[in-house]
């Protein structure tokens, strides 16, 4: 009897060992990046293997006051454009999410909580990024069992789903196994910069990607996304 049981116990703590070291192999390697701009806005943790573009010309930057630019509210981008997994950190100022979209932004814009309810505020900043997108790309759509506040309503998290437009269903069938291919993205958007500007970023993978490690990995850049506070000066 004692011997069936160390028998039994052994073989349970290779299986762990096992998946540990199964686990460990999959796991995306990441490294943190630290806004180099003058002033530092933000810090991420993206996975290694990204590139990782900070904007910093004047043309590519969004205006200080209406935070649209050449490319939209956009001021840095990761990502490995060989499984069209993107990374990307805007920057606008709060009123502007309001006054684009004929809202009254005279009161306290201090937390999301003030501004409005959070699936209404998840929606504004779904339909500001839209308006960015270049093409004719399906648009994507609000998750909305995903929106959540944090008690101190200074920070949103969000999904989104976006189906692809694909021209040939039966040749992705062929060589993907699917005909039909969907991009989720997860979001945080945070008001703890305290200089009336808005941080979001927006990360997002196809969907038989983010069901696998990258998922985790992705989910943990936008987590560890933090707005450096500017009210003091950096």
């Amino acid at each position: 009897q004692a011997t069936a049981a160390i028998t039994v116990t052994s073989w349970t703590e290779k299986a762990l060992a096992a998946d540990s070291v199964a686990d460990a192999e999959t796991e995306v390697p990441m490294k943190t990046f630290v806004d180099n701009a003058k002033p530092s806005l933000f810090s991420i943790d993206i996975p290694k293997r990204f590139f990782a573009i900070r904007r910093s010309s004047k043309g590519d930057l969004p205006d200080e006051k209406t935070g649209k630019g050449r490319r939209g509210g956009t001021i840095f981008t990761a990502g490995d454009m060989s499984k069209a997994e993107v990374i990307a950190v805007e920057r606008f100022p709060t009123r502007a999410l309001l006054e684009d979209e004929g809202i009254d932004a005279s009161g306290d814009l201090s937390t999301f909580s003030a501004i409005g309810e959070p699936v209404a505020v998840a929606n504004l900043l779904l339909r500001r990024r839209e308006k960015d997108k270049p093409g004719t790309q399906n648009i994507a759509v609000l998750v909305g069992d995903s929106v959540d506040l944090s008690p101190d309503g200074r920070t949103l998290t969000f999904s989104l789903k976006q189906q692809i437009n694909v021209e040939k269903p039966e040749l992705l069938m062929e060589t993907m196994g699917v005909s039909e291919l969907y991009r989720t993205t997860v979001a945080k958007a945070t008001l703890t910069s305290n200089d009336g500007q808005l941080l979001v970023v927006f990360a997002s993978a196809l969907d038989q990607d983010f069901a696998g490690p990258d998922g985790v990995a992705l989910n943990k850049s936008v987590n560890s996304f933090t707005a450096i506070d500017q009210s003091a000066g950096n």
